[in-house]
């Protein structure tokens, strides 16, 4: 008793483990799902297939909140989005609402925005920013959110390909500033962060 379940250390131990807790926590409505080796079979790849591009821990961490708080078999889509949500949170973006309302906000002027992440740039960039501000708001939440669920994609596969506009990137540090350049420093912060 006690023992905390130790994390595969592969995709696929770490499928027929999440197999074995859904089974366990939702046993009747898990053998109505799967009611055969075939379908568990192919249930347990297509989940494979479609959570392999993120790390185990987050995998782990994910199913085991969704179980906890479930009180009927998560789906799949149920799965990934709890997956991609605790990948947006370990990213410092708290929700897929809060990078839409962001993308939303900078789309005015992108390239002097301060965004909080690369990933809620580049999807609203792809997006399309005239596209971003005329769009009805369940729409287009529908559209980021696709795109969002795309932009993971990718930058699981490949984050170098995600940047943020230059005038938005951390100037290099300089050090022993003169009182003069401190206080035009803050000068530019407040206006920028509108203090």
């Amino acid at each position: 008793m006690g023992e905390k379940i130790k994390i595969p250390n592969n995709h696929i131990e770490l499928v027929n483990l999440i197999f074995a807790q859904l089974e366990i926590t939702y046993h009747n409505q898990f053998h109505k799902a799967f009611k055969d080796e075939i379908s568990l079979n192919l249930a347990k790849q297509l989940w494979f297939n479609k959570l392999e591009i993120f790390s185990l821990d987050l995998i782990f961490e994910a199913i085991d909140e969704l179980t906890s708080k479930s009180k009927f078999l998560p789906s799949l889509s149920q799965t990934l989005e709890e997956v991609k949500s605790h990948f947006l949170k370990k990213e410092g973006i708290s929700s897929v609402d809060s990078a839409f309302a962001e993308a939303c906000l900078g789309s005015d002027d992108p390239e002097n925005f301060n965004w909080s992440h690369s990933l809620v740039y580049e999807t609203a960039k792809n997006f399309g920013w005239s596209d971003l501000r005329r769009s009805e708001e369940r729409r287009g939440f529908e559209k980021f959110q696709s795109l969002m669920s795309d932009s993971i994609k990718d930058y699981l596969n490949d984050s170098r390909n995600f940047y943020l506009p230059v005038s938005n990137r951390i100037e290099e540090k300089e050090t022993d500033l003169s009182q003069e350049k401190q206080i035009h420093l803050l000068k530019k912060l407040k206006e920028k962060h509108l203090i």
